[in-house]
């Protein structure tokens, strides 16, 4: 095999790795962490407020102003939709009528302020 022929090989192999990327589990304030669209989502619930932690997919925060969100999650088997807006730097809240477990199971979509959106599922 030929110089040329083995890095052929090697960046063909290595593409399918670049391209399903995505973000850790984990985010940044302890929380489970997924994509949605550019930006990577972390949801951290405590007791019934919910924040949403908005990064790009450089790791870099993403400022909050102009955004806006909705979560809908299943809690003890209904539908629970929290309002997200704006709280500073990356971050939008919002409250649930009940609790929220720690990994709550659900979509987050959010709206930026050019009307775009973006969807994360949490399962």
């Amino acid at each position: 095999m030929t110089l040329k022929s083995l890095v052929l090989a090697v960046t063909l192999a290595a593409t399918p790795l670049a391209a399903s990327a995505h973000a850790p589990k984990i985010g940044h304030h302890g929380g489970p962490q997924t994509n949605a669209g550019s930006f990577h989502l972390e949801v951290v619930p405590r007791g019934a407020t919910l924040a949403v932690f908005l990064r790009d997919h450089g790791d870099k925060e993403v400022k909050a102003d102009g955004y806006k969100g909705t979560a809908i999650f299943v809690i003890d088997g209904r539908p629970e939709r929290i309002d997200l807006a704006p709280a500073g730097e990356n971050r939008l809240t919002g409250t649930a009528s009940v609790p929220l477990p720690a990994e709550p199971k659900g979509a987050v979509q959010i709206s930026t302020p050019t009307g775009s959106t973006a969807q994360g599922k949490f399962n």
